[in-house]
């Protein structure tokens, strides 16, 4: 990935590019899911969601799971998460899943080779919670469109600025 998706002229923006940010666009809610690399998210998660505006993430919810090979299952990246899609306008549920020495919990497909029952349940509370803020916020937008309530900044990073 070269430059972000809004950096192009809407003509001459990447089909992979393009592709990714209407997936994004349709999206009612959010999972991330991310190893720990250095007590932090892992760096590609962070780059991919880099590339887009973060009016493509707002008002829509996430959900976030971590994994490591370590007894902690990747809490300190999914902490630190929390306030990067929070500035994106995706708010995480408060459920998440860590995934301790997740080569113990997942085979090399991803599926769940012990206690699947206790992980399922566990993984189940956070899927709910998403669910529900998913659906009430797919709703609202029904109703009301968050945009006019609360514009993207479109022409200057200093639109976020406070009032000199």
């Amino acid at each position: 990935m070269e430059k972000p998706h809004f950096a192009y002229s809407k003509s001459q923006v990447p089909k992979e590019l393009e592709r990714i940010s209407k997936t994004i666009d349709e999206a009612d809610a959010f999972i991330t899911i991310t190893p720990e690399y250095n007590h932090s998210p892992c760096p590609g998660l962070m780059n991919i969601m880099n590339h887009f505006g973060s009016s493509s993430f707002s008002f829509k919810p996430s959900g976030i799971v971590s994994y490591s090979a370590g007894q902690w299952g990747g809490t300190r990246a999914a902490h630190a998460l929390r306030p990067f899609l929070s500035e994106l306008g995706c708010l995480p549920v408060s459920a998440m899943v860590h995934i301790p020495l997740a080569a113990n919990v997942l085979d090399e497909s991803g599926d769940i080779i012990q206690d699947e029952e206790r992980w399922k349940s566990y993984v189940d509370r956070m899927l709910r919670q998403l669910e529900w803020w998913g659906m009430a916020a797919k709703n609202h937008r029904l109703v009301q469109n968050p945009f006019e309530i609360s514009p993207a900044f479109t022409k200057s990073p200093t639109e976020r600025n406070a009032p000199t």
